[in-house]
């Protein structure tokens, strides 16, 4: 079958990997996998008309060089003097106005205090990785390549993060880079979560606190750490942190997946039972940390991106078809027709994109409720994730999403994008637009978040093999 033939270069990728880790071992063992029926593409789908491949670039350098530009904090207090990114700015002013909070006012007419995010950091490295990838007699970016390299190996000598999807990170920055900094750090990250996070009791992940003593957890950071330990466990020859991934996906789709719409809860509590054994019923979290009001219900779709990529990855690394079954679960009711039963009518017909999140009210997971759509706002950039969700899936899937794929470009590149900023907001309303302050104004400042997560995207576009 042609799509059993489709694993191939994913099977000399993973080699590719295997050799660099651990010489010696055999990239894979067994035969070719035959797909699951439900997995492949039966239809041809309609594609829209065809986004010209140089505007995608030119948003690409548009957005690269307005970080360059206007990105860098130097303060002394930020990583022993290294500095790092502002977590956002308003482009064009003067001095620029940086670091705005919900209410667009700036840190240093706050509170004193100066944010900052690694993550961006991380995630902006990864992207001046892949640029260079494509583009290695390009050096105009190298400047910028070298500065935040060092701050990142800064800022993650030793890193300890619940982020699951750190993991994936730090492999394929090792994969481009070929540094041995990020094959390092992400067996360490591994090792972490094996020894630090992970319960085996419960088979769980989860953590504990005054006011919630039979354990609490984010599902989709447990799910990311799971299957990032079965991808770490396999790369990395250690069948027990196979074994307790394994446990953890399990342990989240038995306790915190809605079957009947193919996706996670975000947030639950009392995971385990007075003795530590784990609570085959745990209550949807719902808590309030300073002002704001935590709904464990509430599903957003960056979250969602990146828990498919995680089942993806999974199973790039292992050809196990569970996990490619998995992802593709989840996908099918997120595309823009939404024919399913089950869809959580996120994907907004009129303004195109997603709506920033459905909530179920419910008191867990197995009486959820009748989820609402919150029409009002978009989160720009964490949605453009799925975006690389799809390419994905469509390289393991002979295009299965590739009219979904083809959809996302045109939003991302008309609708998200931000061109008065040279980049991404953090949110927008349904019909797209900078979303209003209170106190006049708008939240019209760029985000390197969202940049990041955008640029990461649309580089894996031209990727045959994405990660």
């Amino acid at each position: 079958m042609q799509f059993a033939k489709r694993c191939s270069p994913y099977r000399r990728f993973i080699g590719i990997y295997l050799l660099l880790l651990l010489p010696g071992v055999a990239a894979c063992g067994g035969g070719e996998h035959q797909p699951l029926s439900h997995v492949e593409q039966t239809t041809s789908p309609t594609t829209p008309a065809a986004i010209n491949p140089l505007i995608a670039q030119s948003v690409i350098v548009d957005m690269l060089n307005n970080i360059k530009e206007n990105g860098y904090n130097s303060d002394s207090s930020i990583n022993a003097g290294k500095g790092g990114l502002w977590i956002n700015w308003r482009y064009g002013t003067r001095p620029l106005v940086t670091n705005l909070d919900g209410s667009g006012v700036p840190d240093s007419q706050s509170d004193g205090s100066l944010r900052h995010d690694p993550l961006t950091d991380l995630r902006y490295v990864h992207a001046l990785w892949l640029y260079k990838k494509f583009h290695s007699g390009d050096t105009q970016f190298d400047s910028e390549l070298a500065r935040y390299s060092a701050i990142v190996k800064y800022e993650f000598a030793s890193p300890a993060d619940e982020r699951g999807w750190l993991y994936d990170m730090f492999i394929d920055l090792y994969r481009l880079s070929k540094d041995t900094f990020y094959r390092d750090a992400a067996r360490e990250l591994a090792q972490y979560f094996f020894k630090k996070l992970y319960h085996p009791e419960a088979g769980a992940i989860y953590k504990v606190g005054s006011d919630h003593p039979n354990g609490y957890s984010r599902v989709d950071l447990s799910l990311e750490a799971g299957c990032a330990l079965i991808q770490a466990g396999t790369l990395f020859n250690q069948p027990n942190w196979i074994r307790a991934g394994r446990q953890v996906v399990n342990t989240l789709y038995q306790t915190s997946y809605l079957e009947q719409y193919h996706v996670f809860l975000t947030q639950i509590d009392n995971v385990t039972l007075p003795g530590g054994k784990l609570n085959p019923d745990p209550l949807i979290y719902r808590a309030k940390y300073g002002s704001t009001n935590i709904q464990g219900g509430s599903v957003r779709l960056g979250a969602v991106a990146q828990e498919i990529l995680s089942l993806l990855h999974v199973y790039v690394v292992t050809h196990d078809q569970t996990f490619l079954g998995r992802a593709t679960a989840m996908l099918d009711p997120l595309t823009a027709n939404q024919n399913s039963q089950n869809s959580l009518n996120l994907w907004d017909k009129e303004n195109g994109g997603y709506f920033a999140a459905v909530t179920f009210p419910g008191p867990d997971a197995q009486n959820p409720g009748i989820p609402g759509v919150n029409k009002h706002y978009k989160e720009s950039g964490r949605q453009v994730q799925m975006l690389e969700a799809f390419r994905v899936a469509n390289s393991l899937t002979h295009n299965r999403y590739v009219a979904m794929q083809d959809t996302l470009l045109q939003v991302t590149l008309k609708r998200i994008y931000y061109a008065p900023g040279h980049g991404v907001l953090y949110q927008a309303t349904a019909d797209w637009q900078p979303v209003p302050l209170k106190q006049g104004g708008q939240q019209d400042w760029v985000t390197t978040e969202a940049m990041g997560i955008a640029l990461e995207s649309l580089f894996s576009l031209n990727d045959p093999l994405p990660w």
